[in-house]
């Protein structure tokens, strides 16, 4: 295959059709209105797709600003062709997808909203190298509480790198600024995780693989 058959084929991949789109958007809110509870993206998107792209291609409309932190530059390009987004700073986009968790611009590098305009924080997706399941208490990577949860949901990173999910204790912004975000596994397994939540370390968070 030609490299311009194969560019155009991971652009075609990208393209979400309506339902698609549809499906995804309705994953992602359910996702941060219910935090700590584990979603799945569709199976046949994440066969071909990058796991960390889908929701950008899912959420970005024309002239949308966002950045694929730690990718090559051609795949934000494959993503701004697909949806007519624009490629930005990371510091201003709306919207990102983080392809390595251990960047220092998170969790306080990207655009946090203001008081009088919380509505223009960034929304960020953050791939692990791990695989997201429900846990206990006493088996857990992450306990996570707050709005929408009631008591605390525990979740399990398995598989997780050290120190990859480090920069969920490092947000440090007081609400209504802050991130909202989505922590997303290497099969399409995925937790949203609202600007408002409180998140800690479990028993398992040190068990990573090096």
């Amino acid at each position: 295959m030609s490299d311009t058959q194969t560019d155009a084929a991971e652009l075609s991949a990208r393209f979400l059709d309506l339902h698609e789109s549809q499906i995804v958007f309705r994953l992602l809110l359910d996702a941060l209105s219910q935090p700590g509870t584990i979603f799945h993206l569709p199976a046949e998107l994440v066969t071909r797709i990058p796991v960390v792209e889908i929701p950008l291609l899912a959420l970005l409309g024309y002239d949308t600003p966002f950045a694929l932190v730690g990718a090559d530059t051609s795949r934000e390009q494959l993503i701004a062709r697909a949806t007519s987004g624009r490629i930005s700073d990371p510091s201003v986009a709306g919207y990102l997808s983080v392809c390595n968790s251990r960047t220092e611009l998170l969790p306080m590098g990207f655009c946090l909203g203001t008081p009088m305009r919380p509505d223009t924080a960034a929304q960020v997706s953050v791939q692990v190298s791990g695989i997201l399941t429900t846990a206990t208490e006493s088996t857990a990577t992450l306990h996570i509480s707050g709005p929408g949860v009631e008591s605390v949901n525990h979740v399990i990173c398995d598989g997780a790198a050290t120190g990859e999910l480090e920069f969920l204790l490092r947000r440090d912004w007081t609400a209504p600024r802050g991130l909202d975000m989505w922590i997303i596994g290497v099969n399409g397994s995925f937790i949203g995780i609202p600007r408002t939540s409180r998140v800690s370390a479990g028993p398992s968070w040190n068990k990573g693989v090096s």
